[in-house]
């Protein structure tokens, strides 16, 4: 199965009019801002910036997409269709709060703006169980200053991405934008991220965002069905469980994905986070999650691997909440976990 590395093999030298920009050099976007840069505002050149990001490489870093990203920067470096591409106003983020980062992006005469999703620690996983209860979260509202920074006057042609809780944010910042700036935005790309309450599933702002939105998300897909959303594109992923949640695993064929079928457990993951959140009220969920979370035994810094101990911890918290979301969090919670690892957790 050829994935996005065999894409950027073949066209890396194609220029963009021969072949014009397309989703799969959106995703590129999406997965190069996961590189562990520092900050910086002044634009740099594919050189440059590759050069800064290598001399970082061998460093200790939390989670998966960080060495994909260095994978797909390796191919990207020298090749000549993306010669004159130029990165700006890269933000990472890390502390008690939020774990967030953004990037911004010039090619082929258009404007992408790319959003970080979860790298791996506590305080990432933390704020993806936020969504359960919370909208605009800390994050999103990050991501809403930052897009509103990084769009200009003369910006006509705008592209919003992200992967995993990037994707969200993609969304969810977009939704949010004053209507001068929304018309801007041509495309909101969100690879494999959640979705939303059901109040802002049913909002006119989501309404207006879904000519604009594409959803992509894999077979096997644990984070993009999470929450409401809606007319998802399902791709083929060359592995299983949660790795198909890695973008360098979707299937391509040219300049498109694969498409596939969602399995039954990914439909049965979004039936609990929707239809299986009706009956709970919101306030109690907060309670329930917040008082779980502030229990964790791990630093806001610290890996969450989202192992059997890790959701063990979780679950042990549930004491003194509310009934009813306990007998939830007892339910979605392993079904999570079967998700994530393919296993259940009593074997």
């Amino acid at each position: 199965m050829y994935t996005v590395m065999d894409y950027l093999k073949y066209y890396r030298d194609i220029p963009f009019t021969e072949v014009s920009l397309n989703q799969l050099d959106f995703l590129i976007c999406a997965i190069l801002v996961y590189l562990p840069l520092n900050d910086f505002k002044e634009a740099k050149g594919l050189k440059d910036f590759s050069k800064i990001a290598l001399e970082l490489e061998n460093k200790d870093y939390d989670g998966m997409m960080i060495p994909k990203s260095y994978e797909v920067l390796k191919y990207l470096q020298n090749a000549k269709r993306y010669a004159n591409m130029k990165i700006m106003n890269f933000v990472n983020l890390k502390n008690e709060k939020t774990q967030f980062g953004a990037c911004k992006f010039l090619m082929d005469k258009k404007t992408i703006i790319a959003f970080k999703g979860t790298d791996g620690s506590t305080i990432g996983w933390v704020e993806n169980f936020r969504l359960l209860y919370d909208y605009p979260t800390y994050t999103q509202r990050l991501s809403l200053n930052y897009l509103e920074d990084n769009i200009k006057f003369n910006d006509k042609n705008v592209y919003v991405v992200g992967h995993s809780k990037g994707g969200n944010l993609a969304m969810a910042s977009v939704m949010e934008l004053s209507r001068p700036l929304f018309k801007k935005v041509k495309k909101v790309y969100n690879f494999d991220g959640p979705g939303f309450l059901k109040k802002e599933f049913d909002s006119l702002k989501y309404r207006e965002l879904l000519p604009k939105l594409v959803n992509i998300i894999p077979t096997g897909s644990v984070v993009g069905s999470l929450l409401f959303n809606k007319n998802y594109t399902v791709v083929e992923s060359c592995e299983l469980a949660f790795n198909e949640h890695y973008p360098t695993t979707w299937g391509v064929f040219g300049e498109f994905f694969l498409e596939g079928t969602l399995s039954s457990v990914s439909k049965h993951l979004n039936e609990s986070t929707t239809i299986g959140m009706d009956n709970l009220e919101n306030e109690k969920v907060k309670e329930a999650v917040e008082m779980i979370l502030k229990n964790i035994e791990k630093k806001y810094d610290e890996e969450f691997e989202f192992n059997i101990n890790d959701v063990k911890n979780l679950l042990k918290n549930r004491d003194n909440i509310d009934p009813e979301v306990a007998k939830y969090l007892t339910t979605m919670l392993p079904k999570m976990f079967f998700a994530v690892t393919g296993k259940n957790m009593n074997d």
